[in-house]
C-alpha cells in the first residue's frame, strides 16, 4: 500500500500539545448521531443524556428548554450547544406544543436526517462525545453544565466553515459520509473547547484548564512527554519560568491539585489505559510510568483510580503474546 511520506513526516514531527494528549488519554471520540429537518410547528423531547451531547443548528432557528434552567435558549443558524449535565431538554419551534419523544422520531433511523413538522426551513444535527468511564468524569468535572456558542461570537468564522462542511456531508450521504461527519464533529469539539478555554476564569478548575494555560503548557509537555521521569518541583518551575512557590500556587489554582499530585494522576491514567487497551503486565506498566516497585505502583494506582491494576488487567481483552 502506498503511503504519503510527506504526511507521515509532518505527523511525526508535529509537536504534541497537552490538550491533544489529554483528549487522547481519555479516548475521546466524537460521534455524529444524525439529526432532523423540519418546518412549521414542531416540538421534540429528549431524555437526560448519558454522555456529553452537542447540537448544531445548520439552518433556521429553534428554542431549547433545558430542565432546571430558565429562560429557554434561542438557537439560531450557526449556533452550537454542548451539554454536559444529565438533564432532559425540549427542542421546539413552539414550546407551547406537546413534545414528541425523540426515541419515537429516531427509532431505526441510524445516522440519517429525519423529517419533522412540515417544510425544510430548519436543520438540526447532533452527536455525543464518547470516552472511557474515567475520562467521561474528567471531562464533565472540567466543563460547565452547558456551553452555548453563537454564530455572532468573536472568531465564529472557523466554526461556520466546519458547520457548513458538516451540513453538506450530512445532507449529501456520499460514500464515507458517516465517518466524515464524525471527523468534522470532532474538529468542532476541539474548536468549542479552544474558544471556551480561551475565556479564562469562566473555565472550571481542572485538567482541561491546565492544558491551555500558557504558563503551564511547557510544564505539561514535559510531564506528558516523559511521565516515567522523576520530575522535581524545581524542574517544573523552571520550565514555567516561575519561582517554586509561585509556580506551585498557580498550578494548584488552575489544575485543582499540586504539581506532583498531577504527575501521579497522569501516570496512573496512562497506566490504566495501557492495562485496559494494550494488555500489558502490571510489572511492565509500573516500570513504564516510573515505578521500580510493583507494590508501590499498585498502592498508588488503587489510591488514584479506586481499583487495583490487576483487576483492570484481568478485565482487558485477550492479547496474543
Amino acid at each position: 500500500m502506498c503511503k504519503n511520506p510527506v504526511f507521515l513526516r509532518l505527523r511525526s514531527e508535529m509537536p504534541r500539545d497537552p490538550l491533544s494528549q489529554t483528549l487522547e488519554l481519555v479516548d475521546a471520540r466524537t460521534i455524529y448521531a444524525g439529526g432532523f429537518i423540519g418546518g412549521g410547528k414542531w416540538s421534540i423531547r429528549f431524555e437526560p443524556p448519558r454522555k456529553i451531547k452537542f447540537f448544531v443548528i445548520g439552518r433556521g432557528r429553534c428554542y431549547l428548554a433545558l430542565d432546571g434552567t430558565e429562560p429557554p435558549f434561542l438557537l439560531e443558524e450557526g449556533d452550537i450547544f454542548l451539554l454536559t449535565r444529565n438533564a432532559g431538554f425540549t427542542v421546539a419551534s413552539d414550546l407551547s406544543m406537546a413534545p414528541r419523544p425523540s426515541a419515537d422520531l429516531f427509532r431505526g433511523a441510524g445516522a440519517a436526517i429525519v423529517p419533522v413538522g412540515e417544510g425544510d426551513d430548519f436543520l438540526f444535527l447532533g452527536g455525543h462525545l464518547d470516552t472511557d468511564q474515567a475520562g467521561g468524569r474528567l471531562m464533565v468535572e472540567s466543563l460547565p453544565d452547558f456551553i452555548h456558542l453563537t454564530a455572532t461570537d468573536s472568531g465564529a468564522g472557523r466554526l461556520a466553515a466546519l458547520i457548513g462542511e458538516l451540513v453538506e456531508e450530512a445532507a449529501g450521504r456520499a460514500p464515507g459520509a458517516e465517518m466524515a461527519c464524525s471527523s468534522l464533529a470532532h474538529l468542532l469539539l476541539i474548536q468549542i473547547l479552544r474558544r471556551h478555554l480561551a475565556a479564562g476564569n469562566t473555565v472550571e478548575v481542572g485538567w482541561l484548564r491546565a492544558a491551555c494555560d500558557p504558563r503551564l503548557v511547557p510544564v505539561l509537555a514535559l510531564i506528558h512527554g516523559d511521565p516515567s521521569r522523576h520530575w522535581s518541583l524545581a524542574e517544573m518551575a523552571r520550565a514555567a519560568a516561575m519561582s517554586r512557590t509561585t509556580f506551585a500556587t498557580h498550578f494548584k489554582a488552575v489544575a485543582g491539585l499540586p504539581p506532583l499530585a498531577y504527575l501521579t494522576e497522569w501516570r496512573m491514567r496512562q497506566a490504566d489505559r495501557a492495562l485496559r487497551r494494550e494488555g500489558s503486565s502490571v510489572s511492565r506498566v509500573a516500570h513504564d510510568v516510573g515505578y521500580s516497585s510493583e507494590a508501590a505502583f499498585s498502592t498508588a494506582f488503587k489510591r488514584v483510580m479506586g481499583y487495583s491494576p490487576r483487576r483492570q488487567r484481568d478485565q482487558a481483552p485477550a492479547f496474543a503474546e
